[in-house]
């Protein structure tokens, strides 16, 4: 068989695959539709090093996705509401970032939604659930260890392009 024809039965065979995914994707932005407000936390994972950097603190990280949210005129609720009521969707920023030997940092973010949810073969059980998320991995030396900050910040803008999209599709917002 011709490496045309094995290239071809190959685009064939991934070709429902690759469908799922982009599906995969578009449900989790229409979760996103008539979402009124949430919360946000944010926490790190990483060695002593990481931990007493000054560029990458989760109230730093923190106070800057608020501060994201808010100007793209988004309701952001307090702390406190959102741990006294389960019926509040919250956005959750993981980094995970660890200091190697040789001076580097592999890291990783993920930015999910958490919304409540019912689950229908539970006889309506309440829960939460992750409808929308984004990650990503990445390598720094420790001298750039802010490009770990930015890449939280452009996560955030991708959830906010996600939001005003699903919700400007519906004139909701």
């Amino acid at each position: 068989m011709s490496r045309f024809l094995r290239l071809i039965l190959i685009t064939i065979c991934l070709q429902p695959a690759l469908l799922f995914a982009q599906n995969e994707i578009d449900r989790e932005r229409i979760s996103l539709e008539g979402i009124q407000e949430f919360g946000f936390t944010a926490n790190i994972e990483g060695s002593r090093t990481i931990a007493d950097s000054e560029t990458l603190t989760p109230t730093r990280i923190r106070q800057e996705a608020v501060s994201q949210l808010v100007e793209a005129d988004l309701r952001f609720v307090s702390d406190e509401e959102v741990s006294s009521s389960a019926d509040i969707p919250f956005l959750h920023l993981h980094i995970n970032a660890m200091e190697m030997d040789n001076g580097l940092i592999p890291f990783s973010i993920t930015l999910r939604l958490y919304q409540p949810v019912k689950l229908s073969l539970n006889r309506d059980l309440q829960t939460s659930a992750i409808t929308w998320r984004t990650g990503m991995v990445g390598l720094v030396s420790y001298d750039q260890i802010e490009t770990i900050a930015d890449a939280s910040t452009n996560m955030i803008e991708e959830f906010i392009d996600d939001y005003n999209s699903a919700n400007s599709r519906r004139g909701i917002r």
